[in-house]
């Protein structure tokens, strides 16, 4: 099975979508036979991402004479209008993965908000994949839409053996997005120090080398993900994956995954008090490495990137006519 994957940005660019792309291709071009043909924009700039949603479209008319795919599988936002207009003239089915609907859940008000939302849930695709079951809220012309969320390799993580650090150590890893919530994370560790002076807040926002990465996760003592708007966050797994217990954001699929007072603890986005209340309680709480092991349990069994390839190659079976 030839399949099209159109994603707007490309690393050096992180984001959930480029890693989940990265780890689906290695799989099901290995287990399941799959050909992945990756086209992506020459840039993150959002004006050149734009223009290039619709230069593709020329580019893989003029590809397809060559390979005949089978499928395409556009990731959001805008890879949706090119994957739709492609499939039409193609004659072949359309994938459509949403992995966050920011503009949705933040009830923005502009142009980009209603272009997000048209593209999101206006545009008729053979099949939607969200990584996120909170975007089912939402109205949509679409009805196939199914929740496949993203995988973390633990074994990555078990290999990597450090020492916690020595002051109580705050995580935060995601990129420079006021939609993060770092800003609210920074105001509640000043009002933690005021009670708290021992206690360092670390703040990795640039692409790391992995196990560098991983580094990070396990010689901190918490993680926190103060989001404002959220998909299915690879960083909450991957901080599972580091036992690590984890204050985020109850938003996305996170109320899902964190059962407050179990595995960590959910906090009201925008909310300086109410996070540096539950960071409190996990420096207090003496017991906070069976927080984390719970976690790591948790995703061990549940959350793997074997498992979203096996659901996202179900979904292709589906709509790829037999020949």
């Amino acid at each position: 099975m030839k399949i099209l994957i159109l994603i707007d940005a490309w690393f050096p660019f992180i984001g959930g979508a480029q890693i989940q792309i990265k780890n689906l291709k290695n799989i099901l071009e290995k287990k399941y036979k799959c050909q992945y043909y990756i086209l992506h924009s020459p840039s993150a700039n959002i004006v050149i991402r734009f223009l290039w949603s619709f230069w593709v479209i020329f580019q893989v008319i003029l590809l397809d004479k060559k390979q005949k795919f089978d499928l395409i599988h556009a990731h959001a936002y805008w890879p949706g209008i090119p994957g739709k207009i492609l499939s039409i003239i193609l004659k072949i089915p359309v994938v459509f993965t949403v992995h966050g609907s920011n503009l949705l859940d933040l009830r923005k008000k502009s142009i980009r908000a209603i272009l997000e939302k048209a593209i999101l849930t206006k545009i008729k695709y053979n099949w939607v994949i969200t990584v996120s079951s909170n975007f089912l809220k939402y109205r949509n012309i679409n009805k196939n839409i199914t929740v496949i969320v993203n995988g973390v390799n633990v074994k990555k993580f078990n290999k990597i053996k450090v020492s916690k650090a020595k002051v109580f150590r705050v995580l935060f890893v995601g990129r420079d997005d006021p939609v993060k919530g770092l800003s609210y994370l920074k105001k509640a560790i000043n009002l933690i120090k005021k009670t708290y002076p021992k206690i360092e807040l670390v703040v990795i926002q640039k692409n790391w080398k992995y196990s560098s990465l991983i580094q990070e996760y396990k010689k901190s003592h918490v993680f926190v993900l103060p989001s404002l708007s959220e998909g299915q966050p690879l960083t909450l797994l991957e901080a599972w994956a580091a036992k690590l217990p984890v204050v985020v954001t109850k938003v996305g699929e996170n109320p899902r995954m964190v059962k407050n007072g179990y595995n960590g603890y959910l906090v009201k986005p925008g909310n300086v008090d109410d996070l540096a209340e539950k960071i409190i309680k996990v420096l207090k709480n003496k017991d906070r490495k069976i927080f984390g092991k719970r976690g790591y349990n948790l995703v061990k069994n549940k959350y793997s990137w074997e498992i979203c390839a096996q659901k996202t190659y179900e979904i292709y079976k589906k709509v790829v006519p037999e020949s």
